[in-house]
């Protein structure tokens, strides 16, 4: 009896302590700490997008693991759009980066973007002394350059309205970035927008207003799988306004995949009209605006990102 007692003391005593850790656990699934979009590690991977951001660039991770992390920051307005794109090392260290500006009315005001995002990521990363010889580079105007510096060799193109460089850490190799497809067919696509009159040959396009048109353009590569797709309303900017919600929904209508919702989720929350870039589910969203009060065009951008550093 009295071994019968000290059994069932015992086991109350672990029925209490199991029931006292399952009310812990349930409290952490209830109530999750902060989830940061971005990993807090610290080092110039934080320190580059604290500047960019604190200069009205939006940022976001492509993905972020245990080795490291693909970064995409970008600054996006009617004329002009820069993007600072960098992989970093789990403790923050940068191994590779892509800076890119252009500006299709003013070079100048390309040049100058491009000069305060390479400082940006450049002063901490590779030093002054090496930022100074990729701006010395720049300001001889060749369309492509070789830089050669302490942190590593950087390509530098020079087209005229758009300045791009880009390279890595010496002896180091960047992180291969994961090539993204939705299960739905180019043909699929194709068939389901023709069901909603649509004429379709390399896009498939309705008429809009008087001279305007709304076009979706699903791209697929050799397993015929979309890996990139183009939804673009142009013409009158209040029928574009009007029009453009409903391209959308006929071209995520026909999507199908685990991206899907949170792709529509992020479509849905940037209706403005304004323009915004970033990385959503492993994909690369842009969405441009251009054109006046007589004629405007909207489009949205969904592809895998294209990355060779």
């Amino acid at each position: 009896m009295i071994g019968g007692g000290i059994i069932g003391l015992v086991v109350i005593a672990l029925l209490v302590f199991l029931g006292v850790r399952a009310l812990g656990d349930d409290d952490k699934t209830t109530n999750p700490g902060p989830q940061p979009t971005q990993s807090a590690a610290g080092g110039q991977a934080q320190g580059t997008t604290d500047k960019l951001q604190s200069a009205g660039f939006q940022c976001s991770d492509l993905f972020n693991g245990a080795e490291g992390a693909h970064r995409g920051c970008f600054k996006l307005d009617d004329v002009s759009q820069a993007e600072v794109i960098f992989q970093f090392q789990a403790d923050g260290t940068i191994i590779s980066t892509l800076v890119r500006s252009s500006n299709r009315e003013n070079v100048n005001n390309a040049a100058v973007v491009f000069d305060a995002a390479l400082q940006a990521i450049g002063n901490d990363t590779f030093g002054g002394s090496e930022v100074a010889k990729i701006q010395a580079a720049v300001k001889t105007g060749q369309k492509d350059a070789k830089v050669e510096t302490s942190w590593g060799k950087f390509n530098l193109f020079n087209d005229g309205d758009s300045i791009q460089f880009s390279g890595r850490k010496s002896g180091m190799e960047s992180f291969d970035v994961p090539k993204k497809e939705f299960p739905t067919t180019v043909a699929e696509m194709i068939t389901a927008l023709k069901a909603k009159q649509y004429t379709c040959t390399l896009s498939c396009r309705k008429d809009l207003g008087r001279s305007g048109s709304q076009r979706i353009f699903p791209l697929g590569g050799s397993s015929k799988t979309i890996h990139s797709l183009d939804i673009e309303a142009s013409g009158d900017p209040a029928d574009v306004k009007a029009a453009l919600p409903g391209a959308v929904a006929d071209a995520m209508g026909v999507l199908k995949g685990e991206d899907v919702e949170a792709i529509k989720s992020f479509l849905a929350a940037h209706t403005d009209g304004k323009p915004y870039a970033g990385y959503v589910a492993g994909w690369r969203i842009e969405l441009t605006h251009s054109g006046n009060d007589d004629y405007s065009s909207q489009s949205i951008s969904i592809k895998y990102e294209s990355y060779y550093v």
